[in-house]
This record gives structure tokens, sequence and C-alpha cells, in this order.
């Protein structure tokens, strides 16, 4: 069944890391594919990933540099398109994401949930700042989907999730405005528009500290966000 796995990795200047996730992914899951998603890194990011294509067909490299619009959800949206797979799981390339969880997420996409969410159990090296900024953020969310009468998981800002490749894209062409392209929670623009008879699995994980490398998030992919709500 992992032969019909995706993992979607996006990246942003990553090459400290991109080199060590893959090599993590393909030793636990050997049988799986992997898209990376690159908005343009100018760091040699292209070049590890390339490497890797290069010695396995399964590896694939997404160059999003030449696009006009950037951002993480569009780099996801792009990816999601290109899928052949019946599964997609998205994981961040630093390692907050542990990859050993990919094995629960995995399970339950085969148990015929159409969309499953890493949940944050808890949380390693935040600041209190940062962890009221992310309160903040889903506590908001939350509100907005209760607005809008959808499924409200209790991760819905989770950048760790995945499901049914055609479920998912049919949603994404179904409603195209409500994506915030330049925006950075694609699960929670999903979420706005998901029936709510979906079928929603969750796995719990802790959330851990970027092993290398910058967070990409700043001030302007908060206020996008905080504009998506309503």
């Amino acid at each position: 069944m992992l032969e019909q796995l995706t993992i979607i990795i996006p990246t942003l200047n990553e090459r400290s890391n991109i080199d060590q996730i893959i090599n993590r992914l393909l030793s636990l899951y050997p049988q799986i594919s992997i898209i990376v998603a690159d908005d343009g890194s100018i760091d040699g990011t292209d070049e590890v990933v390339l490497n890797w294509k290069a010695k396995n067909p399964r590896v694939l490299f997404l160059d999003r540099k030449d696009e006009p619009v950037k951002g993480l959800t569009i780099s996801l949206v792009d990816a999601i398109k290109t899928l052949t797979t019946d599964y997609f799981l998205v994981i961040d390339c630093d390692f907050q994401h542990p990859p050993e969880r990919i094995a629960d997420g995995h399970q339950l996409l085969s148990e015929g949930y159409q969309l499953v969410i890493g949940t944050r159990a808890s949380i390693e090296g935040w600041s209190f700042r940062r962890k009221l900024i992310s309160w903040g953020a889903s506590t908001l969310g939350k509100f907005s989907l209760l607005l809008r009468r959808r499924p409200r998981p209790r991760d819905i800002v989770s950048g760790f999730f995945g499901g049914q490749t055609l479920f998912i894209r049919e949603l994404l062409e179904q409603h195209p405005k409500t994506i915030s392209p330049k925006g950075y929670k694609l699960l929670f623009d999903l979420l706005k528009v998901m029936p709510r008879n979906t079928l929603i699995g969750e796995f719990t994980y802790t959330f851990q500290s970027r092993k290398a490398g910058q967070s990409k998030i700043g001030m302007k992919q908060i206020l996008v966000y905080f504009r998506s709500l309503f």
C-alpha cells in the first residue's frame, strides 16, 4: 500500500535539512514517492534533490522559481495537482514533524479516512509569544469554522496532514477562491470548504524543534492567515 503514498515536502532554502529528511524517509519507507515543492531556493536545495532524483525515480522535484505567486500554500496546491498516487501526506523537512509518524497517517488513509491530521500533543522549544499566537490562531480559526458549519478537528492549523488525492483535488478545483495562495495554512483553507460529513482521522505527535535553518513564517504570513478567517 505504501506504493500509493506520496510525501510532499515544501522547501525554501533548506539545503541543510533536505538531504537528511529524504534519506530518513526512504530508509523508513522505501516504497513511497516524494515530491519536493521548492519555492525558489538559492542555497543549492535544488542540487541536492536532483542528485536524489538521479538515484531514485521516486524522488521528484517541483521547481517553482519562475512562478509569479510564491508561498507555502500555493506550493502545496501545485504539488497536489501533480500527484499520481491515491494518498499524500505533507511534512516539513526540518524534522519538526517526526517521519516515524507517517505510518500512523498512512494507516488512517488506508482505513478510508478522507483527511488525516497530525495533531500536536506537545510542542518543544517554543517561546510563550509563539504559543500565544498559535493559540489565538487556532481559537479564532475554530470560531470561523463554527460560523461556516464546517468540521473542527483538534489541530486546524497543523502543517502535518494529508488526504485522499482525488478528494482533496476536487475540493481545490471546486473552491479556488477560498484558498489563500500567499498563505501558509492550506489545511485551514481546506476545512473552510470541507463537507461536514468528511471522514477525518487524527494522530498525535510531539512538535519538535527545528533541526537546522530558519523558520519562513513571519508577520506577513500571519496577517494573511487572519485575513482568511472571515
